[in-house]
């Protein structure tokens, strides 16, 4: 092949001072893309180091190291020149890869990787925010105790730590359990997780075998059902009503179910409180069939009424019960800490299985939790935080008023961070939904069978009052408009 005479521009190098790193990257990224073509001469070594400002010897490693890799060739008397066998490559990348197949994934992937129920949004806006009102968070309270944690960390919480959790944080949760939702449980009974969806992915892989059939509401939430999926259980959807699941008919459809998964406290996504009829029901249930019950208490603490409901934890005699909570819903979401309450020869097993995943939870997010916990500001932020729910629920229910007449229906007794509006036709909601432009959930989003109802849910927690009113304001617009046409 015949060899150009001209000689190359070399590529930029940035920094004043190269290092031979640099040097090599350029010429050798500059030679794969093409932007040196095959055949073209290189300058001199003695050219290249004045151009790029650093020793001839280094331009002579570089050079030399590119000829062993075949990407420049050197022939005596003339100089130093792009090898010439490299012009297929160099095409190619200069015009990107060769289409390829399609990508080998198995069925199952395909089917996991399409379920988009559990993407959250980054932008919140009137109604998808469902996370905590970080605006009321005591961040510089939170701060100061991350910062004394850190000074204080030592070299062996820098290595693997307990994988059920670091025993300060265990015996702070166990204390605040007892004290704002009256669960009694050790600290021994405690495991920490990232989340609730990793805590039910690890028991329902200890409890399940797969293809066991599990009692999941219906609607429920899709964070639980993915899990428990991803575990190989066998969904049975048992309806929700206005008194919560209706234990009598997984008692038909599923009775030898191995597990049944509840929000009790509040029924995600629905608002509904599970009554205490089927409260006994449902831990009858699972003593006679030696079944489980996991309790997802997402945001029982946020009751408005009086106290908060009782967790049915505190009504199981029979050790059923397996207790699921969050601080993230209470803190901000960003946290990922969670936790579970189990029978105490449970935990070993579950840190065990959790071993062969993530093994443990951050230690320092961990013991600036527990600092937390333990000097008092949660239990403040907790009952502070109770006031801003409650008076920003009370003025979405009374924003939401003129709705009445216009079919929809709502929970008069509203706890946490969401609220349920209701439509006897689907296609009302549908219709309102689009032509409002805001950002909603539907109701039957969360259903496992679609119903002729549908609904609206309303995730306000991360709201401000001023996004609320513009919410309410556009929706109504959108109803208005859809009853007049």
């Amino acid at each position: 092949m015949a060899r150009q005479s001209r000689g190359a521009l070399l590529p930029q190098v940035p920094g004043g001072h190269p290092r031979r790193a640099d040097v090599y990257l350029a010429l050798r990224n500059s030679v794969l893309r093409g932007l040196l073509a095959p055949g073209e001469r290189m300058p001199s070594t003695r050219k290249a180091a004045a151009d790029y400002g650093v020793s001839r010897g280094l331009l002579e490693e570089v050079y030399s190291q590119l000829v062993e890799e075949g990407l420049l060739e050197r022939i005596l008397g003339r100089g130093t020149f792009i090898a010439g066998h490299i012009a297929k490559s160099a095409d190619l990348a200069r015009v990107g890869k060769a289409p390829g197949r399609a990508l080998s994934i198995s069925a199952r992937g395909i089917a996991l990787a399409g379920n988009l129920t559990c993407r959250v949004p980054h932008d919140f806006k009137p109604f998808n925010s469902g996370v905590a009102d970080t605006a009321e968070f005591p961040w510089k309270i939170w701060q100061r105790i991350q910062a004394r944690t850190a000074r204080e960390v030592r070299r062996a919480d820098m290595n693997f730590t307990d994988p059920r959790g670091l025993p300060a944080l265990r015996s702070s949760l166990a204390h605040h359990l007892a004290q704002l939702r009256g669960v009694r449980c050790t600290a021994e009974q405690v495991i920490v997780f990232n989340s609730v969806q990793q805590a039910l992915y690890l028991l329902a892989l200890l409890l399940t075998n797969p293809g066991d059939a599990v009692w999941m509401e219906d609607p429920g939430y899709p964070g639980a059902r993915a899990a428990l999926e991803l575990a190989g259980a066998a969904i049975a959807p048992i309806p929700v009503d206005r008194e919560g699941l209706q234990i009598e008919v997984g008692l038909r459809h599923a009775p030898d179910a191995r597990l049944a998964y509840v929000t009790p406290s509040h029924q995600f996504p629905t608002g509904v409180a599970l009554s205490m009829e089927r409260r006994i029901a449902l831990l009858d249930w699972a003593e006679k069939h030696d079944a489980w019950i996991l309790e997802d208490d997402f945001d029982g603490e946020f009751g408005y009424v009086g106290q908060p409901a009782t967790p049915l934890h505190s009504l199981d005699r029979h050790d059923r019960v397996l207790y699921l909570g969050t601080l993230s819903k209470s803190m901000f979401v960003s946290l990922r800490l969670a936790f579970a309450v189990v029978p105490e020869a449970m935990v070993e097993q579950l840190a065990n299985i959790r071993t062969q995943l993530d093994a443990f939870s951050a230690p320092l997010t961990q013991l600036a939790m527990s600092r937390f916990m333990d000097e008092g500001h949660f239990s403040t932020h907790v009952r502070h935080m109770r006031g801003v729910y409650a008076e920003k629920c009370a003025f979405l229910r009374e924003s939401l008023a003129p709705l009445a007449d216009c079919g929809w229906t709502w929970e008069k007794n509203t706890v946490g961070v969401q609220l349920m509006l209701h439509h006897s036709d689907a296609e009302e909601v549908h219709r309102t939904a689009k032509a409002s432009g805001l950002a909603l959930h539907m109701l039957n989003a969360y259903r496992y069978k679609p119903a002729n109802d549908d609904g609206l849910l309303l995730r306000f927690g991360g709201l401000s009052v001023t996004a609320i009113r513009s919410g309410v304001e556009r929706l109504i617009s959108a109803a208005d408009h859809q009853t007049i046409v």
